[in-house]
C-alpha cells in the first residue's frame, strides 16, 4: 500500500503541476493577446505607424530615400516608364525627362533617367 500511496501523491503532484502550467499558459496567451490588441491600437492611433515597431524601419527608408535609393522598380513603375518613353520622343527636348518623371509619379527625373541608361546598358550587353 505504500508505494501505492506514494504513487497517488506523484500523480497529484504532476496534476496539480500540469494544472498550474495550463493556468500559466493561459496567461502568457492572455497577456500577449492584450499586448498584440495594445501594438494595434497604437498603429491606428498613430495613424498607421507605430513608434516601437517601426522607428528603426522608418530610419533606414528615410535614409536610403535621402540617398535617392527609392527600392527596386515596381513592375506598375516599369510600366509607366516605357509608357512614357514613347509618348514623350528624344526629339521633345531636355524637358522631355521632367515629363517622364512626372508620368511615373514616384520616381525623379534622375530616377527615370538611370533606370531608362541601366536598360539600355542591359539590352546592349545581350546582343
Amino acid at each position: 500500500f505504500r508505494r501505492v500511496g506514494l504513487f497517488g501523491i506523484a500523480a497529484k503532484a504532476v496534476v496539480s503541476t500540469q494544472s498550474t502550467g495550463n493556468k500559466v499558459n493561459a496567461q502568457a496567451y492572455e497577456n500577449f493577446e492584450k499586448s498584440q490588441k495594445q501594438r494595434i491600437d497604437e498603429v491606428q492611433a498613430g495613424g498607421g505607424i507605430s513608434n516601437r515597431d517601426t522607428l528603426n524601419s522608418a530610419l533606414k527608408v528615410e535614409k536610403e530615400v535621402k540617398k535617392g535609393n527609392k527600392g527596386p522598380w515596381t513592375t506598375e513603375e516599369q510600366k509607366l516608364l516605357e509608357e512614357s518613353l514613347k509618348k514623350y520622343p528624344a526629339s521633345q527636348g531636355p524637358g522631355r525627362w521632367d515629363d517622364i518623371a512626372a508620368h511615373v509619379g514616384t520616381r525623379s527625373k534622375k530616377d527615370c533617367m538611370k533606370r531608362n541608361k541601366d536598360l539600355e546598358e542591359q539590352i546592349k550587353a545581350k546582343k
